[in-house]
């Protein structure tokens, strides 16, 4: 028993260890999304080039659970192909490239000639990890529990977690679709865009619908010039289709909403 409690401990030392440079971003981006401060890049990869063709496939069942045994793990080989759509640059064929700063809606992604830090429009993940130190990640991940069910730090905390492999699962070894309007996170070192599942669902959408985030951070453009998605639906509609998701997930105690 104590022996197992030891691994545990040093378990939990580590993770915190490696996520530690990342306390700057977690501060940074808990400022009220009200008002961001977002900057619009121009095109900064060039003209369009390749096919805008969308793969298919089937979502697994059981989100939560783990990866299958002998699941083939591709983390940086990438063949993406680089078009435009009603003002986004879109990017079939990327990539998630395997990062311990990685969480449930901010990641890693190769897009065949560069590497970009990718934070998801409208949601927020809970953290992974609740600082000791940090009083701004306490009150976010505070703010965190209390929106999402009411829940205690450490329950949301657990969420957070599940979250990370949800996006894990989706995503690691799997070809998927990015789209940026190249609008820039708080902190200038990640860039707001929608992630396209091989179904063809934004994996946004996804993590609404499995209560694993809140619907919280900024959608494209602003409040005074929102900008479409990018298969054109209203900043407003979409937005609406997350609320009536989250609802849905409340009621048949998903993710967050069930414990």
């Amino acid at each position: 028993m104590r022996k197992s409690r030891i691994i545990r401990l040093v378990l939990m030392v580590v993770v915190i260890g490696a996520l530690y440079w990342k306390r700057t971003r977690d501060s940074s981006d808990s400022k009220p999304v009200e008002n961001p401060t977002a900057v619009l890049k121009e095109n900064p990869l060039g003209e369009s080039t390749g096919s805008s063709e969308k793969p298919t496939a089937v979502l697994k069942e059981n989100p939560l659970g783990e990866a299958s045994p002998g699941e083939k793990v591709d983390v940086i080989a990438s063949e993406s192909k680089h078009t435009k759509v009603r003002g986004y640059d879109k990017f079939t064929g990327a990539r998630l490239i395997d990062d311990e700063g990685n969480d449930g809606d901010s990641f890693q992604v190769n897009l065949g000639d560069r590497q970009i830090l990718l934070r998801l429009y409208f949601v927020d993940a809970p953290e992974k990890y609740l600082s000791d130190r940090f009083e701004n990640q306490q009150r976010r991940v505070a703010e965190q529990a209390r929106e999402m069910g009411g829940v205690s730090p450490e329950q949301i905390v657990e969420v957070g977690k599940a979250a990370k492999l949800y996006m894990e699962r989706e995503l690691k070894g799997k070809s998927f679709t990015v789209y940026t309007y190249w609008e820039e996170v708080y902190d200038g070192d990640r860039y707001y865009g929608f992630v396209e599942l091989e179904d063809g669902s934004y994996f946004g959408t996804r993590l609404v619908e499995n209560g694993l985030a809140r619907i919280h951070t900024k959608g494209p453009g602003s409040k005074e010039k929102p900008v479409p998605t990018p298969r054109g639906d209203s900043f407003h509609d979409h937005r609406d289709r997350l609320f009536a998701l989250e609802r849905k997930a409340q009621k048949s105690d998903r993710g967050a909403w069930g414990l």
